[in-house]
């Protein structure tokens, strides 16, 4: 890639050709059973034809995220979570918040975390039968008063004050959008 609009227009096919597999029909288990490799494998189908590397963890540190000798094992963890969500009976938009979050929070990979992560809150809620978040990509990739709000409302989650994340889930989220 030569050029931003490049990146994003290539970032955008990628992610587009996820989004028909999994919003077509409605997911099931075997379809998205949410494993690690399976988290894994969603990267490389969104980021393949960008960076060689994607679906591999990062193997060096950054500011945030966890460290990277403890990926594998904090997303194996996540999806424990998820299921013990799920059995709970929390509320669908409320455990796709977290697993927002989660994948975040852990930044398994050198870039395209945001997206990814994203994008698994989607398929968990259309796997459930719950309305789709439709995030303003373009506003949340560059400086703007919408990845302001983002970037507060994950440094809040962080905190373990999930409601700013969740109401920005809620704001987009397919029930509310015109």
């Amino acid at each position: 890639m030569t050029t931003h609009s490049a990146l994003n227009a290539a970032e955008a096919e990628g992610i587009r050709k996820v989004m028909v597999k999994y919003f077509a029909e409605t997911p099931t288990r075997r379809a998205a059973p949410f494993t690690v490799a399976w988290m894994q494998r969603r990267h490389r189908d969104m980021f393949s034809r960008i960076w060689t590397w994607a679906g591999e963890f990062r193997t060096h540190e950054t500011n945030i995220g966890s460290p990277a000798h403890q990926v594998s094992v904090e997303l194996h963890n996540l999806a424990i979570d998820l299921r013990v969500w799920e059995q709970s009976k929390m509320d669908f938009l409320e455990q796709a918040v977290r697993l927002h979050h989660g994948a975040v929070r852990i930044h398994p990979f050198s870039n395209g975390n945001g997206h990814w992560s994203r994008l698994l809150a989607n398929i968990w809620l259309k796997m459930h039968g719950a309305p789709l978040i439709f995030w303003p990509e373009p506003s949340i990739g560059v400086a703007s008063e919408v990845r302001g709000e983002y970037l507060d409302a994950i440094r809040a989650a962080d905190r373990g004050e999930f409601a700013p994340l969740l109401a920005l889930h809620q704001c987009f989220g397919s029930e509310h959008t015109d």
